[in-house]
């Protein structure tokens, strides 16, 4: 039998790296765009209730058909193709993605018009992200833990480019001297931020396209029984008295002669993960690990939500002089980091940090081996004492905030936003690295869905927890 096939030069990982770019982008594009929509969403006539509460409401919308995706995926997914849970949703992405570039160029277009053409979109590309998601790590598990890995880091690496790209865009947005920025300043840097995302997409499709077309990703995808028809590229190929997919291998000259011997082995081609189902009987933890760890991921992402971006897009500077929101673009006496870029800031510095925590998950004896799933539950819960501290910074929203002000230095929304950052990545890499292998083999197509549920999940529960903060703690008009 031939030896393994190699990644030459790490193409088929850096592959991966750019789907998990992609995964992601919809959300993270329109999440760090709120200078954008905080304008357009005002142009008259517009809704008051939308324009003060957006960046809750698009959380809302993106992960309610998300989640509701998630949620079906769970149950069909190995009757889906790949087309199907990858393709599909890039092109539907890219096709939302150019027509919100377009759409910004439209500056006559009214505030209710704006949001009756983007709640739709945050929606659909919601659900696009969850067949993407599940599809996009169900196939990283057939190759490595390594490929996973490239999946992850490219969720990082996604969050920030786009934050860095808006950082980008607020600075180049400039005052018409009417009090603020008016449509017509904010429309091309957005046009542009939109247009490079939407080039970011078409990248992925080019990526996945050229996957079975490599040696390496050829034979990875044979040897999981993938592709063993070419004209139907199924997740998974059962045969009756097998849970795991099968490939039949030929020795010999496979001539069909009555002198040459033609031998046909039908073996199982299961995915290899590190799994130690002798630790799996020693207590109730490990034989509910899976079920922990996706628990962990549910509270990680529920406690962000909690906070971010639904409270922290209002964070001001204590040298903004703003009671409400939104924050003075250019305070007197400071500059632009005071004023418009404060925000943008933060995002920056949360993409950082959360690259950082993925970047880092590698390190350590967690890198090396599963961590106790009671553990990595813990460390998921305890991220509220950090999420906490934002509710008592400078938050300037459209009514007053009434929670008091304990954190009066810019320095800690800065810190507490970093360390969010940076322990959300260090859990999900954790987290989404170890979890095939407290699978079975034969409940390995288990892992894409219900991990992506489980995060869009905690998703939904922390938006509504985010509205209702955002609710509760405002004065009422």
């Amino acid at each position: 039998m031939k030896e393994e096939v190699k990644d030459v030069y790490s193409i088929v990982y850096f592959i991966f790296v750019l789907l998990g770019t992609g995964t992601l982008l919809p959300w993270n594009v329109f999440l760090t765009e709120k200078e954008f929509y905080d304008v357009r969403f005002q142009v008259q006539p517009y809704s008051p209730y939308v324009a003060q509460n957006f960046m809750s409401l698009f959380a809302l919308a993106f992960n309610a058909l998300n989640i509701g995706a998630l949620a079906l995926l769970i149950k069909v997914q190995k009757h889906l193709s790949l087309r199907v849970l990858v393709l599909q949703p890039l092109v539907i992405t890219l096709i939302m993605l150019a027509s919100t570039a377009a759409l910004a160029l439209r500056t006559e277009i009214n505030g209710i018009m704006m949001a009756q053409f983007t709640l739709p979109s945050i929606a659909l590309m919601g659900g696009c992200t969850a067949l993407l998601q599940g599809g996009t790590l169900q196939l990283a598990s057939i190759f490595s833990p390594r490929h996973i890995r490239a999946v992850v880091s490219g969720i990082a690496i996604g969050g920030v480019v786009t934050s860095t790209l808006s950082f980008v865009s607020q600075l180049r947005a400039h005052d018409s001297g009417t009090g603020g920025p008016s449509a017509e300043d904010v429309a091309p840097a957005a046009f542009m931020y939109f247009t490079a995302s939407a080039c970011v997409i078409l990248a992925c499709i080019a990526g996945y396209s050229a996957l079975p077309l490599l040696p390496y990703g050829r034979y990875k995808l044979l040897l999981a029984g993938i592709i063993d028809d070419p004209k139907e590229r199924k997740l998974m190929t059962v045969d009756d008295d097998y849970e795991e997919p099968l490939l039949t291998v030929v020795e010999g000259d496979g001539a069909s002669t009555s002198t040459g011997q033609r031998v046909e082995h039908t073996r199982a081609a299961i995915i290899s993960v590190e799994s130690d189902y002798t630790q799996a009987t020693r207590s109730w933890q490990h034989k509910h690990a899976f079920t922990l760890y996706c628990a962990a991921l549910f509270f990680c992402l529920g406690l962000t939500m909690c906070i971010h971006p639904g409270i922290s897009s209002f964070i001001c500077s204590v040298h903004n002089p703003a009671a409400v929101s939104p924050c003075v673009s250019r305070p007197p006496g400071f500059g632009r980091l005071a004023g418009d870029l404060f925000v943008p800031l933060l995002y920056v510095l949360f993409a950082i940090g959360d690259f950082l925590g993925r970047t880092m998950s590698g390190m350590g004896p967690w890198g090396k081996g599963a961590p106790k799933p009671l553990s990595i539950l813990t460390y998921s819960i305890l991220r509220a004492t950090i999420a906490g501290g934002i509710l008592f910074c400078n938050v300037v929203t459209p009514a007053t905030w009434q929670l008091p002000q304990y954190l009066n230095a810019d320095w800690a929304p800065l810190a507490i936003i970093l360390a969010l950052g940076w322990t959300q990545g260090h859990l999900l890499s954790t987290i989404l690295t170890h979890a095939p292998s407290t699978l079975h083999p034969s409940q390995s197509s288990r892992y894409g869905p219900v991990t992506s549920f489980a995060i869009s999940a905690g998703c939904f529960v922390g938006s509504f927890v985010s509205l209702a903060l955002a609710t509760r703690f405002q004065e009422a008009p």
